[in-house]
Parts: structure tokens; sequence; C-alpha cells
């Protein structure tokens, strides 16, 4: 893949795969309390991943998924392409952003018989009835962002890291690029959508931006319905009316975020001067990334997403993980930390030409 992404792992991270069933595209002993949790030292993902001795001719994994969405779309196929390509059966279910669709796809992939379930929870605790069936039956269970209540392995994103990472991004922008205005007092919006628990947690920290940049006023919250690139356009057209003085706006979601940019770029904008435009999101796709790219060029009032890493790494983790708890290298309650990459006009061309930042990390911003 040219671009994207991680986790989190957020994150978040930041949306039209299938419906209820599983299905495979071509093309991260039970326990109920971890206990301490594992970081990766001399267990970390190798770079050639599903390199042991392992075998997985003939074993099952399904993901249930997040939503829908680019983003969403390329991660499961990319991970399907990568297990499969190892040996496994890989399949996928969209999760909807709806915890009674995520339940419907484990009860469908227990009842299919995979030895990994794989789990993005859009509420984490509506899944402990099933997760438990699950383990119960000797299904290896990752919970993937989300901290399920059982786990045998999560690959962990924290949502409020993410988010936290995003608004130190955006306050660097705001703070240079409004260095002569008063102190706090750059009107901010957070464009958010509270349907899942992540979004909860990722919006409440965004609304904390003056928390971390000098000149940011206390946030105006304009909460939405969803999270889709057309509501966040049309979010942008009211807004344009009834807060022209709002230039700044923070969601955690990327379909906000390329939504309200599709709506200053149309050629029918009211706007085409941007240097005093910032639009910053959490796991942003291609489309927010080539946006970014043309911010650097005043063509593109979006500047930044914090990214929890790109799809085939994050893909090949899941390989190494899933295949490091069949052999035994993980142990139950294993927990590994995923990579953040932050995006703006400074890293941009890192990132096109990589699929990876490596210059700023999460140190430079503390």
């Amino acid at each position: 893949m040219k671009k994207v992404i991680a986790l989190l792992l957020a994150l978040v991270m930041v949306c039209a795969l299938c419906a209820c069933g599983p299905k495979t595209e071509q093309g991260p002993g039970p326990v109920s309390n971890p206990g301490t949790e594992q970081t990766p030292g001399g267990n970390e993902p190798s770079e050639n991943p599903g390199s042991t001795g392992f075998d997985p001719t003939g074993k099952k994994i399904g993901f249930v998924t997040f939503g829908p969405g680019e983003f969403f779309t390329a991660l499961a196929e990319t991970y399907v392409a990568t297990m499969e390509a190892q040996g496994w059966e890989a399949s996928y279910t969209d999760g909807e952003f709806n915890p009674e669709t995520q339940i419907a796809a484990a009860e469908n992939y227990i009842a299919m018989g995979v030895d990994v379930l794989v789990i993005w929870a859009v509420a984490p605790e509506a899944m402990s009835g099933v997760v438990k069936t699950a383990m119960d039956q000797g299904i290896k269970v990752v919970a993937f962002v989300g901290d399920l209540p059982q786990y045998n392995l999560r690959m962990r994103a924290e949502d409020a890291d993410l988010a936290s990472n995003l608004a130190k991004l955006a306050a660097k922008w705001i703070d240079k690029t409004y260095a002569d205005a008063p102190d706090h007092s750059v009107p901010v919006g957070v464009l958010s959508c509270r349907a899942a628990d992540t979004g909860v947690i990722q919006a409440d920290v965004l609304l904390k931006i003056a928390d971390y940049s000098v000149k940011a006023a206390e946030p105006t919250e304009f909460e939405q319905s969803d999270e889709t690139a057309t509501t966040g356009q049309t979010a942008a057209e009211n807004l344009y009316t009834t807060h022209p003085e709002i230039k700044v706006f923070l969601t955690p979601h990327n379909g906000l975020a390329n939504g309200l940019n599709a709506f200053y770029t149309s050629m029918s904008s009211p706007v085409t001067d941007y240097s005093d435009m910032g639009i910053f999101c959490i796991n942003g796709d291609n489309s927010t990334t080539d946006s970014i790219k043309d911010s650097t060029e005043g063509k593109s009032p979006l500047r930044g997403t914090v990214m929890t890493g790109s799809v085939q790494d994050t893909a090949n983790e899941i390989l190494t993980y899933v295949t490091g708890l069949m052999d035994g290298t993980y142990e139950d309650g294993y927990v590994s930390d995923a990579r953040l990459l932050f995006i703006d006009a400074d890293t941009i061309d890192e990132y096109q030409s990589t699929g990876n930042v490596t210059s700023v990390t999460a140190d430079d911003f503390q």
C-alpha cells in the first residue's frame, strides 16, 4: 500500500465492508483478569512475521472489525491477504459501529469453529458474554485496540492516548500559526460522534485542547449523528454560516475531517485562503494524507493526523501475535502497545515515500 494509519491503535485512528455474516476478501487458556501486563521486549514482532515453525494449515481466524470506511476496509483486506499468504483461512466481518452486529458476528465465528477470534470492540463490556463463550471453547481471543473484559492477547492503542497526541500535534500548529494572538483566544471546534465508547473518550480529550495550547480557546463541541464524510461536509457548510469565526477543527473521525476538508476545497467553497485554517483527526485514511500533502502547497486546510501505524505493519503484527499465541511464544494476558505515527506538513513526505514516520515520535511532544 502506498499509505495509511494503526492503531491504534488511534487509533486513530481514522469509514464499507460486509453486512453481518463473515466473508473472505481476496486481494492486533482464558483469563478473566490478565494480571500483570507485559510489553514487547525480547518477544517483539519479527520483521519476518509468521516465520516460526508453527504450521497454520487448516487453522481459521476471524476478525470482527470496528465499522465501515476506507481505513477499516484497507486494514481488513490487508489482514486477510497477509494471513492467507502464510496458510491461514482468514475472513472478516464489518462491525458496523454496532455492538449487536459485533456480537452476532462473533457468534457466527464461534459456530464456524475458528481457532482465533480478533475483535475490535465498539463497546467492550457488551462483548463479555460472547468472548467468554469463545474462550471456554478454546478459541484464542485477541482484543484489538479496545480492552475486552477477557482476552488471550491485547494489541493496545489507548483511545485517550491517541486523542491527547492529536491534541499536542494540533496545539503545535495553532501556537505557531497564531503566535501573535492573545493567549487562549483562538476559537476551536470539536466535531464529535458519541455513538461508540471510542468516540466519547477521544472527544472528551480533544475538548481539553486549551490544556495543550497557549493560544487555543476553550473549544465548542458540535456533536454529529454519524462520522461519515457526507455528515462532515454538511456540518462544515452549517458551521461556516453559524460560526464563521471558527477556523480550527479537531475530530476523532477521519470521515468528518475529510468532509470538512471537502467543503472548504470544493469549487463552490466560500474560502480560498487556508493559511489560518486547520483540520486535525485521528487515524486518517488515504484521502486524509493526500489532503495533508495538499496543505503544504496551500491547497487544503487539513493539517495533520495521528495514526497507529501503517495497514501492512498492523496486519504483520496481527500475524505475528496470533502465531505466537498458537505456538506459545506469547502467554495469556500479553499486552502490546501500538506505535504512533505523527503525520503533518513536516512528515508527510516521509510517510508517503516510506509508509512510516520515524523522525517524529510521542517523545517529541512531552
